[in-house]
């Protein structure tokens, strides 16, 4: 009832600013966390209220003033940024995004972890490690965001000193010798890679989760979707494109691919050398 009075005096309220998600997608929706200083900043007066699926996402952000599930009729007041790369050169997730607010600055997700969530991460995980996710969001795209996780092992095996957490949903299978923290909330997982080393894993949500809470990741792209679209600049993005690629189309779901070209010409031997480049050769020189 409460909720649901509260909607009622958003919808009255005449300086009400409604951000509306585009998808289901965790990705999605943790990109408009990227939106909301912005508007903030713009519309001080206003009381900004995020439609969303994945509330949790935005506990504790000062730029929202009210997050909820429910879907409000749209208004003149409605804002849904969405995005649409069907082409070679269409412009990044973010700046399409960006450009719905009138904003072109240059803007990552962020989600507010509270001290208690990072202690608690730190507590249970203690010490050096790297996340790990090997397996993706495959509804959109079928398989041609993945890596494979025979790949994964392999990588984690040429990495055998470090030790592994494995994030991602409990359903997904479990590599060997890693520190299972499957099925967790998201704002565990998130907790658990803030305090990482560094995230590895696939173009997708986590990728979104580990720039959200500042730490880098080894993202492996292949050729499905650009790296310059949907990924950082601070990330070691992987990318191989064969002559079919990019094939990602925002607005089109993808049927299964036989060959997979992009993402067999990336062996665990050409990640594992970015990896000691950029992280373990750095961190033996004490960068």
């Amino acid at each position: 009832m409460f909720s649901y009075l509260r909607l009622i005096y958003y919808l009255f309220r005449p300086r009400t600013v409604f951000l509306r998600r585009t998808s289901n997608g965790l990705g999605d929706n943790l990109l408009l966390t990227a939106l909301l200083p912005e508007m903030r900043k713009r519309m001080p007066a206003h009381k900004i209220v995020v439609e969303t699926p994945w509330v949790e996402l935005f506990t504790a952000n000062p730029h929202a003033d009210w997050v909820t599930d429910k879907h409000i009729k749209t208004t003149k007041r409605h804002t849904k940024p969405v995005y649409r790369v069907e082409k070679r050169g269409d412009r990044p997730f973010l700046e399409q995004m960006m450009s719905h607010i009138d904003s072109e600055g240059a803007v990552a997700p962020h989600i507010y972890l509270t001290e208690d969530e990072i202690q608690y991460a730190g507590d249970e995980y203690p010490g050096r490690y790297i996340v790990i996710c090997p397996t993706g969001k495959n509804l959109f795209s079928s398989n041609r965001r993945e890596w494979g996780l025979d790949r994964f092992q392999d990588l984690r095996d040429l990495l055998s000193e470090y030790r592994f957490i494995q994030v991602g949903l409990a359903r997904d299978q479990l590599l060997s010798n890693v520190v299972d923290a499957r099925g967790l909330a998201v704002r565990e997982s998130a907790a658990i890679i803030q305090n990482a080393w560094f995230f590895l894993g696939l173009e997708g949500g986590f990728m979104h989760v580990s720039r959200a809470v500042d730490t880098r990741s080894v993202i492996i792209f292949g050729g499905y979707i650009l790296p310059e679209v949907s990924g950082y600049p601070e990330n070691v993005n992987i990318s191989s494109e064969a002559d079919c690629s990019p094939c990602y189309n925002s607005h089109v779901s993808r049927t299964p691919c036989d060959c997979m070209k992009c993402m067999k010409a990336i062996s665990p031997g050409m990640v594992y050398d970015r990896i000691r480049l950029e992280f373990i050769e750095s961190d033996r020189r004490g960068e």
